[in-house]
């Protein structure tokens, strides 16, 4: 049994909710071009980023059945085959690493990770931070949960700490940290395609130009000193 409280999947694949998704639109600048999500398990990420009016692709090492998967490869062959302007997932958190710079090779603007808070961790990693432009961390107040994908064991509450990492193409200087928005009640579970009401305020999709990605933010940035 995992700190999580879920029994750990072969693959790794583990359900993040849509809120979390579209907490992550919310604070980010617009994505412009391809968006691929090269780990898309059911397809929640592509799905949310697609009511958000965004152009995505979805790749996995298996065609799990939950949703349209565009290539069955490796994210190592994916990422060269999509050639993506943008990368967001929720990877293999034992491969997080790689997987980071493996998207940093194949994309133009931005690489998101949802991993957990505690990758900011360890002496190594601290240095391998230095080598890339990670340029923000959101962090989710409320804990993340993420059951093994296809157990068919219901989402519960939380025990670990979750935030998105944004590694942004020609970014200078330290990371910033920030929150994201809490997430309405009725979304914090659901990965389904919301109905209007569902919506964050702006965001419904027959405002999508408008609204998608408007970069409302979840709270105050600070950056992280040394």
């Amino acid at each position: 049994m995992r700190a999580s409280g879920y029994d750990r999947h072969a693959d790794d694949w583990y359900v993040e909710p849509a809120w979390c998704v579209d907490a992550l639109i919310q604070v980010e600048r617009p994505f412009i071009g391809a968006v691929l999500d090269p780990c898309c398990g059911g397809g929640n990420i592509g799905k949310r980023l697609t009511c958000a009016g965004v152009y995505t692709v979805n790749t996995d090492i298996v065609d799990r059945g939950g949703g349209p998967v565009d290539i069955v490869a490796d994210y190592h062959d994916a990422i060269g085959i999509v050639g993506p302007k943008s990368i967001v997932s929720n990877p293999p958190y034992g491969d997080a690493q790689d997987f980071v710079e493996t998207a940093l090779t194949g994309t133009m603007d931005r690489v998101c990770v949802l991993l957990r808070l505690a990758f900011l961790e360890g002496q190594k990693r601290r240095e391998w931070f230095k080598s890339v432009p990670l340029a923000r961390v959101w962090v989710s107040s409320k804990r993340i949960s993420m059951p093994p994908g296809g157990s068919g064991v219901p989402a519960k509450g939380g025990a670990i700490a979750y935030a998105w990492f944004v590694f942004e193409h020609g970014y200078r200087g330290l990371p910033v940290i920030g929150w994201l928005p809490d997430a309405g009640k009725n979304q914090e579970e659901s990965t389904n395609n919301p109905t209007p009401a569902e919506y964050p305020t702006g965001r419904n999709p027959a405002n999508m130009t408008k609204a998608a990605g408007s970069g409302e933010p979840g709270g105050l940035l600070t950056t992280i000193l040394e």
